[in-house]
């Protein structure tokens, strides 16, 4: 429970890792709420991953936790106020995740923020299930651009309900 463990999450924040260790970067921002039941995780995503790159290294005023969110629109809004919040201005962003998600983040940014964004993709396997979703996300992001409409509105109610029960 509460673990990368050799989980996706842990190959991106190894991947996040690595890029940190090139000097290119002022700082890190781990972005996932609770969305998972309860036997499997209590603390938000972004928590657990602010964590593992503590003790790998990282110090805690670099990393900028965002602990809200439940999908990809959320990710961006919580995590671009959490740095209008602290004052932190950018000018790029630079995204890890893998290359199917990293599509999606593309298309939030370029129809609704004007901050340049670098997609880092990290290679992990995808089942048939997780393949048919991304292409159903990536076309459904096209239609909903900032994320209200019906269908993600009960993605996230249902990730809630998860991290309630």
């Amino acid at each position: 429970m509460n673990k990368l463990s050799s989980s996706n999450t842990l190959q991106r924040c190894k991947k996040g890792l690595k890029l940190w260790e090139s000097n290119q970067y002022d700082y890190i921002v781990t972005s996932g709420g609770l969305y998972n039941d309860k036997s499997i995780q209590t603390v938000p995503a972004a928590d657990i991953m602010k964590n593992w790159l503590i003790t790998h290294g990282i110090e805690k005023e670099k990393i900028l936790s965002e602990n809200k969110s439940l999908d990809t629109y959320t990710n961006i809004h919580y995590a671009l106020s959490l740095l209008k919040k602290k004052n932190i201005k950018i000018a790029s962003f630079t995204i890890v995740s893998h290359w199917t998600h990293l599509i999606r983040f593309r298309i939030i940014f370029l129809r609704n923020y004007k901050v340049n964004i670098i997609c880092i993709p990290v290679k992990y396997q995808l089942g048939t299930k997780e393949y048919f979703y991304e292409f159903f996300m990536f076309l459904y992001h096209f239609f909903d651009k900032i994320g209200n409409g019906l269908f993600e509105k009960k993605i996230r109610e249902s990730r809630r309900k998860k991290a309630i029960t």
